[in-house]
């Protein structure tokens, strides 16, 4: 199944065994757009995810949102922040822990993107504070690293917790996802087939 044309991808450049090819950074949106997770803060990273915006036809990023606060997901956030002008959010949870943050967001809030909007799911287990991002009109599902294209997610106690993350699972299952765009690694075209592995 293709991605959808109001979303793009820029993998940063930091691959490794943790990493796979590298961190999954997502632009949502048409004129107005959100990033999702920014990796890395090198000027090379930073015109990365802007040139694929302007390719899509974002005018503007005015959001960044975070998946979760492992350093391959949000080291470049305030330097993105600060490049666009965007507002940067984080769960609530992790209020103040980049020290430059505009807002924070919980389970079930909706953030817009031009004319759409994601649906948040607090989804613990790989980081307490890990959320999915759901677009409910093409069922897209941003995984960050609760599912991955390759291989499964590192639960590394204490603050990843198997308990959480089975009953994130079982949750997922109650979802119409059509697609999961992962934070490591290539989409994955059968969402459900992959959850049912992983549990």
């Amino acid at each position: 199944m293709a991605t959808p044309d109001f979303i793009g991808k820029f993998t940063a450049n930091n691959p490794g065994i943790m990493t796979l090819q590298g961190t999954n950074q997502y632009i949502v949106g048409k004129e107005t757009g959100l990033v999702i997770d920014v990796a890395l803060s090198d000027d090379s990273n930073m015109d990365g995810i802007i040139e694929q915006a302007e390719a899509m036809g974002v005018k503007k990023i005015d959001k960044i949102l975070l998946t979760h606060i492992h350093s391959d997901h949000c080291s470049g956030a305030l330097a993105l922040r600060k490049r666009c002008g965007a507002k940067l959010g984080i769960h609530r949870s992790r209020k103040g822990y980049l020290g430059g943050e505009d807002f924070q967001y919980d389970d079930n809030d909706r953030i817009s993107f031009g004319d759409g909007d994601l649906n948040v799911l607090h989804t613990p287990g790989h980081e307490s504070g890990h959320c999915c991002f759901y677009e409910g009109s093409d069922k897209v599902l941003f995984s960050g690293d609760n599912i991955l294209g390759y291989g499964t997610a590192v639960i590394h106690p204490p603050d990843g917790n198997m308990t959480d993350y089975m009953k994130t699972l079982e949750r997922l299952l109650g979802f119409n996802i059509s697609l999961i765009l992962p934070g490591h690694g290539p989409l994955i075209g059968k969402p459900e087939a992959k959850i049912r592995e992983y549990i």
